[in-house]
């Protein structure tokens, strides 16, 4: 059924954007007056348009879901000291996949949740993790790329948004931005899916992420959004057009920060854990929460510090105990492994706090232009 959706919507776009613009084109030299056809150029147009933004939105969670799918394997591969290379296979049978069972969101629906070869049930949670991912991207895309950056504290003043001028004129600026807190949110969402089976969390992932980071920040500076000094004392003009000193200060004041801010979440669950421990004890009820992987919060926190600065660490860790207290009374036993070691909360609390950047950091307060 899937796969006729996809063909019936491709049908859809070759019609849109060939088939009807020619017929038009045709009628047109033909002797039909313009004035006669408005109503059906009118139509057309609308659903070029809605056709168009439809296909970008799910070309970006379609995107998403894809880093999703091969995050995944390494977070299953790496910390078991497996090789990231090679095609991947069934747990159960071992046969090799196909590339049509790979396609993320698709294969798992495809083939309603089992093995090609064995008929064996395929773990809903792959389905689930693409798409939180893929919803992740497609967020971030529309704050900060389709509004033009609305989300940012230094939000250019821009005239053209839309759909419209993201495909046929392109702000760089913001698109690279998009890109940069993309970025974190693959290491964040990396970390999580370790840390929800309870492995330590490999150190050339970490390294791997803050060196991406860093990179993306030295050579385009202007994603920095926030400088240390912001909320100390006035701040010059900002950004930079370069990588600066203080751009530097930024990125390692901020990483220290999120790391005292992880090992802070990470004393707060503890103190939840034996909370539970002990009301499970009087209660006589032998299931409880697992305990905490303490490195997965400390470097999740890191990792937003050293990309946003400590200003935004402050917000995320606020966020952070308040969506632990709601996911803990409200989540489903399925997904207490999740959400019991921080760090997938650590993820979300970071994604409220970039979506709603520019409500919670007036930045124009503080610079002095």
């Amino acid at each position: 059924m899937l796969k006729y959706l996809v063909w019936l919507f491709a049908a859809t776009l070759v019609l849109l954007f060939f088939v009807f613009p020619f017929l038009t084109n045709y009628a047109l030299h033909n002797g039909y007056h313009s004035k006669s056809m408005s109503r059906w150029l009118d139509v057309i147009q609308w659903l070029q348009a809605f056709a168009m933004h439809s296909f970008v939105y799910v070309w970006i969670t379609f995107l998403g879901s894809c880093f999703a799918s091969f995050l995944n394997v390494v977070a299953w591969r790496v910390p078991r000291g497996r090789s990231i290379l090679g095609s991947s296979h069934c747990p159960h049978c071992d046969a090799k996949l196909s590339f049509r069972d790979n396609i993320p969101i698709f294969g798992w629906l495809n083939n309603d949740g089992k093995c090609r070869s064995c008929a064996a049930p395929i773990a809903v949670r792959y389905l689930i993790v693409e798409l939180l991912l893929g919803v992740t991207f497609l967020l971030l895309f529309v704050v900060e790329v389709v509004l033009g950056g609305a989300n940012l504290p230094l939000r250019p003043d821009l005239q053209n948004v839309g759909i419209e001028f993201v495909l046929f004129a392109p702000n760089w600026p913001l698109i690279l931005t998009f890109a940069y807190h993309a970025a974190l949110m693959c290491g964040l969402f990396t970390i999580a899916v370790i840390a929800s089976e309870h492995k330590r969390i490999p150190l050339l992932v970490v390294c791997f992420a803050a060196v991406f980071l860093v990179a993306i920040a030295s050579t385009w500076p202007h994603v920095i959004q926030v400088p240390w000094t912001a909320g100390i004392r006035e701040v010059g003009q900002w950004p930079v057009e370069g990588f600066s000193r203080t751009a530097l200060y930024t990125m390692a004041i901020g990483a220290g920060g999120g790391l005292i801010a992880g090992g802070i979440a990470w004393g707060i669950s503890l103190a939840g854990r034996a909370h539970i421990v002990a009301g499970a004890k009087e209660q006589g009820d032998g299931q409880v929460d697992p305990m905490p992987v303490g490195s997965a919060i400390i470097v999740s926190f890191g990792l937003v510090g050293l990309a946003l600065g400590w200003q935004s660490v402050v917000w995320v860790l606020l966020v952070w105990g308040l969506c632990k207290l709601i996911f803990k009374r409200f989540s489903l036993t399925r997904l207490s492994a999740l959400l019991s070691n921080g760090s997938a909360v650590a993820m979300f609390a970071t994604i409220v706090h970039v979506t709603l950047w520019r409500f919670q950091m007036p930045l124009n307060f503080w610079l002095n232009e």
